[in-house]
């Protein structure tokens, strides 16, 4: 298994490409191919079948996905300009690859069955898949597309991103094998002799302590510990130390919740990190953009530059741990709001992983929203960086090995 990685910013886009495409080429030391991704800036969108064009021609044989975005990541770079452009190339022996296409329109029901699911993307849960997924934040719902994939595909690993090179419905551009697509969402399945290791970097701290819902409905918070939401937030800020206060005031509050419902009391998380979205008109009740159920546990977070690098860290040092040093490539996905907005230098996350992972290829771009699973269930997340991490599957080793 080997990868390789590559990204830079030019108005000019022959010779964009010639950089960009020659330089994965001599990653791959004479590899072919077996999957590649795009990931190009706006203003080259109106030349996306050229792209297309040079990348299969270099890349022949491997399945390509890809779409528009704001920033790119690649060759230990971040790029966060309209006239990037970054490639990505694995040769992958032993793993079968599929390129996807799938609309709002031909997602199965909920009432659906997993056959449903498995008849469309034409691979079964004996292959143990995982995927990539880009997709198109105005014409499909992502969080109907991974809810159906974790139904389907018990223990897979789906990571990927929201497209964010347009600001309308029709204006993304999606990669495809050989087709340009504007709606839906674009993947890879990838089954046979690879793992898949997620690794998602929420960019949060908590503080106070473990609560209980002890009443909800829907994503209306209305009681922790038997006492009114709003009334116990705040005093849980009340208490806290002026750091934590003042993060919450400045980079606002967010809501942990335990993504493991049947964790030991003392358990630490992990915790799914999510947005207080408003205060019930007439009530102490708390709007949560997450669906809540009666007991889960819940802790406040917060979030700011030396928060979010901290956790970075942290998750990546666990992550090193679990894929350890067979590690051979990376896709990164991350949120629009991180890079030189939150921490004010280039290439951050990019040398972060490097730091853990000083020999491995890594590309990918800076989404509207990021795919990836917490707790071994897959969410849409915002402000995050979510990892993919591939390695060849060891024999007789389960495919959920990693979650």
């Amino acid at each position: 298994m080997r990868w390789a990685s590559a990204s830079a910013v030019g108005s000019d886009l022959p010779a964009l490409l010639d950089r960009v495409v020659g330089e994965v080429v001599r990653g791959l030391a004479g590899c072919p191919a077996h999957a590649a991704f795009v990931f190009l800036g706006p203003d080259h969108a109106s030349r996306s079948a050229t792209v297309r064009d040079r990348v299969r021609d270099a890349l022949p044989g491997a399945s390509l996905v890809g779409g528009t975005a704001m920033g790119v990541a690649g060759g230990g770079r971040e790029h966060e300009s309209p006239a990037a452009l970054a490639v990505v190339a694995a040769h992958l022996p032993g793993v079968e690859v599929r390129a996807l296409h799938v609309t709002q329109e031909r997602l199965p029901s909920q009432d659906a069955p997993p056959a449903a699911w498995q008849a469309l993307f034409g691979v079964m849960p004996a292959a143990k898949p995982s995927f990539v997924w880009i997709a198109d934040p105005f014409s499909i719902r992502p969080d109907a597309l991974v809810a159906g994939l974790d139904f389907a595909y018990p223990g897979h690993v789906t990571v990927g991103g929201l497209a964010s090179g347009a600001s309308g419905p029709g204006e993304q551009v999606l990669f495809c094998d050989e087709r340009l697509v504007r709606t839906g969402a674009v993947g890879l399945a990838l089954a046979g002799d690879v793992v898949v290791v997620p690794a998602v970097a929420q960019g949060c701290r908590p503080f106070g302590p473990v609560m209980r819902v002890t009443a909800c409905q829907d994503n209306l918070l209305l009681s922790l510990d038997g006492e009114p939401a709003m009334d116990a937030v705040s005093r849980v800020l009340r208490e806290a130390a002026e750091r934590d206060r003042s993060l919450a005031r400045v980079s606002a509050l967010f809501l942990g919740i335990d993504a493991d419902p049947f964790a030991a009391p003392d358990d630490e998380g992990p915790w799914l990190v999510r947005n207080f979205l408003g205060r019930e008109r007439d009530g102490t009740g708390l709007f949560v953009g997450e669906m809540l159920r009666q007991g889960r546990r819940v802790r406040l977070h917060v979030r700011d530059r030396v928060t979010s690098a901290e956790d970075l860290d942290r998750t990546l040092r666990r992550c090193a741990d679990r894929a350890g040093p067979t590690c051979a490539g990376a896709l990164l996905f991350s949120c629009l709001g991180r890079g030189m907005g939150l921490y004010g230098v280039p290439d951050h996350d990019t040398r972060a992983f490097q730091t853990r992972f000083p020999d491995v290829a890594l590309g990918g771009f800076f989404c509207s929203g990021e795919i990836g699973p917490v707790g071994g269930t897959t969410y849409l997340h915002g402000f995050t960086s979510s990892f993919g991490l591939f390695l060849p599957r060891e024999p007789g080793a389960p495919g959920d090995a990693t979650r």
